[in-house]
């Protein structure tokens, strides 16, 4: 069995990218709008779940099924079938197809008459969404540089706090006024616009940088998973980012219902400042992160996963203190705080997963990460903090924490405490991996 790990090619010429650099940058910038939309279309349950939950008298623990295993599961199931169609067929294609799926899936929730019915919208929208990062990262990959593609990848990651501004100002405002149906159409429609432009105006770059790359022949699925399986730094970091994604999904479904139960926001209130504030400085953070973890990499690898290690850490005080805060304002303040210790961890795990394996298993091996991550932070964060949210608002007021009248909002309050201590175990696994990293990457 060849050993691609240790394969070393110090002849070759290095690869300066596909295209020119305008369209490289037109590529990037369609990417990121799916992206945007992905994220947008993903996160508006829990944006207007305080706007459905009566109407369908659903409890915490519902609506994290509703926001997590309902996306998860399909997201799961589909993402790795998607991604060995990426590794076969026109990669462009495919990911145009899915952004059409998920846009029209999320606009169908908005017709929805029971909870039975939006779950199987969700269903609808986690396949979709399956299909969206293995082939895009692959493609950024071929397309630039391998010197540039952490500054490319964290860039692109901006369309996730990018997405959140628009859902977060736009949703807001159309529910508050319209309805929580309409900010769903409103919102999922126009997805399938962009999927149109993508299929009409961006190119199938060749695999590997080259037209001698791209002619090798697909690994099997056994041989793609047999590649990435001994890489240590690969799991350590997959199931760090999937623990991280626990606390980013699980805490972040109900930051929302937290600030309207606890500190009395309106729905609009939340949107004009959480969106903007959050979203403008997540890009600033993300594109500092990415230059400096850039240039830290180019001294020593490792920092790919010692950089978000230390960061979710130093996160865990500063969420608590948030959650407790008595005010809004210093639920903001540190909330951004936050932003600038954890905004690492994707960075971290997109280019590694790029960085340990050969170009024709890139999409598979990013799939493999995206179901880790999906299935715990997904699948079992936002249930599990609703489940911990519908335990303790009964128990709450036994112990003197809170008024009656109060306990939902006080039980949410505690359940996200909870919350964000797997950081601390998010952080042993990046620190860990950190050290296997330099060992493992082919590049």
């Amino acid at each position: 069995m060849t050993d691609f790990a240790a394969e070393e090619r110090p002849t070759a010429p290095a690869y300066v990218g596909f295209s020119t650099k305008p369209y490289r940058a037109y590529v990037l910038a369609v990417l990121m709008t799916i992206y945007g939309f992905n994220l947008m279309d993903r996160g508006l349950v829990a944006l207007l779940q305080e706007k459905f939950k009566p109407e369908f008298h659903l409890s915490d623990f519902e609506l994290g099924l509703l926001g997590g295993p309902a996306f998860a599961l399909f997201n799961a199931l589909a993402g790795l079938p998607l991604a060995r169609l990426a590794e076969r067929f026109n990669r462009i294609v495919v990911l145009s197809i899915c952004t059409a799926l998920w846009s029209l899936m999320t606009a169908i929730c908005g017709f929805a008459v029971s909870f039975p019915m939006l779950l199987l919208a969700r269903f609808g929208v986690g396949i979709g969404e399956a299909g969206c990062l293995p082939p895009s990262q692959s493609v950024i990959a071929d397309y630039f540089p391998s010197d540039k593609r952490a500054s490319a990848i964290s860039i692109y990651l901006t369309s996730i706090t990018v997405g959140t501004i628009v859902a977060s100002i736009v949703g807001a405002a159309v529910a508050d006024r319209y309805g929580w149906r309409v900010a769903f159409i409103a919102l999922g429609a126009p997805g399938a616009l962009v999927a149109l432009v993508c299929w009409l105006t961006v190119r199938e770059p060749p695999r590997g940088g080259s037209k001698e790359a791209a002619a090798e022949e697909t690994p099997s699925l056994r041989e793609a998973i047999r590649e990435f399986m001994g890489k240590a730094s690969f799991w350590h970091i997959a199931l760090a980012t999937g623990l991280a994604n626990f606390v980013a999904v699980g805490n972040g479904q109900y930051l929302v219902s937290f600030l309207i139960r606890v500190h009395h926001i309106s729905l609009t209130q939340v949107g004009l400042t959480l969106g903007p504030l959050f979203g403008g400085l997540s890009v600033v953070s993300l594109w500092v992160v990415g230059k400096i973890i850039g240039a830290l990499t180019e001294k020593d690898r490792a920092w790919l996963a010692r950089w978000p290690g230390i960061g979710v850490a130093l996160g865990v005080p500063v969420a608590v203190l948030s959650y407790l805060a008595p005010a809004f304002w210093m639920v903001v303040a540190l909330q951004v705080i936050g932003l600038f210790c954890g905004n690492a961890y994707l960075v971290s795990l997109y280019t590694t997963a790029q960085g340990v394996v050969r170009p024709r298993v890139r999409a598979t091996a990013t799939a493999v990460v995206i179901m880790v991550i999906n299935v715990i932070g997904y699948g079992l964060g936002p249930p599990a903090i609703g489940a911990l949210s519908d335990f303790l608002k009964d128990h709450v007021v036994a112990l003197g924490l809170s008024t009656a009248a109060d306990a939902a909002g006080q039980g949410l309050r505690y359940a996200l405490v909870c919350g964000s201590l797997v950081n601390l175990w998010a952080a042993a696994h990046y620190l860990i991996g950190s050290t296997r990293l330099k060992r493992d990457w082919v590049g």
